[in-house]
């Protein structure tokens, strides 16, 4: 089966921080990931000009010939032992459920709830910086793909705050027919300072940050952008060895 990870990585007028600036650590430990388990990677760098906002852009995954796809954001690291994670995911998408800013979220839900004629299911609301899916399920992006261009003039200048594309994505996902299965949190550790996951078991004498000791995959959201790099460095300063 061909398999996929599809990475978002745009430096855009739109955003302040350049995501150059810190891509070099997500990139060492996805390229790894990729090449011991055989999966193709691809980083996206050039902005498609259709797009009023970069983030748009992981909707053109729907073009991607593959079986077996994961859509990561650009601000992740994966463990370098993770298992295969297509070895684990099920039909249909795949991700974890966004229960960090639960005000946010439900916010989020209200304010775009308007194009839509139904509630959306907090308890199914996934962070969509980090799916897997299958080639059927790829239909989700498609159908929200039309849906950006039918709105585009209202999208790109959307001031009502609630993020871009997550909550879009999960109406899309959740008034589908297609399957959606809830990852463990392992697999998209978002808001890791919030976790207190940063650091040890000071009881224990290797005192490995909880974070690097329990989840496959380090999201670094959450706090200042600006410390992003720094962070990303902090931790490849630790693991970057494991990676060689």
């Amino acid at each position: 089966m061909k398999k996929l990870i599809y990475m978002i990585g745009i430096d855009h007028d739109k955003s302040e921080n350049k995501h150059s600036d810190f891509i070099e650590y997500p990139l060492k430990s996805w390229k790894f990931y990729c090449d011991k388990h055989d999966i193709d990677f691809k980083h996206i760098t050039e902005n498609d000009e259709r797009y009023g906002w970069p983030v748009f852009n992981k909707l053109n995954v729907c073009d991607e010939d593959y079986d077996l796809i994961g859509v990561v954001d650009d601000d992740t690291m994966i463990k370098w032992d993770a298992p295969n994670i297509f070895d684990i995911i099920k039909p249909g998408i795949n991700g974890c459920v966004e229960h960090t800013n639960l005000r946010y979220s439900m916010n989020s839900i209200e304010v775009y709830k308007k194009f839509f004629d139904f509630e959306m299911d907090l308890n199914l609301y996934i962070n969509a910086g980090i799916t897997f899916l299958d080639r059927e399920s790829l239909k989700v992006y498609r159908e929200l793909r039309e849906f950006y261009f039918e709105h585009k003039e209202e999208l790109d200048n959307w001031k009502l705050g609630g993020g871009r594309e997550q909550t879009l994505f999960n109406y899309f996902v959740q008034k589908s027919d297609v399957d959606l299965n809830l990852l463990s949190p392992s697999w998209n550790l978002t808001h890791i300072h919030r976790k207190n996951m940063f650091t040890p078991n000071w009881q224990l004498e290797k005192k490995t940050p909880h974070f690097i000791k329990h989840s496959n995959i380090w999201h670094f959201t959450g706090f200042p952008v600006e410390e992003r790099k720094s962070v990303m460095k902090q931790t490849w300063d630790v693991v970057g060895k494991n990676y060689e």
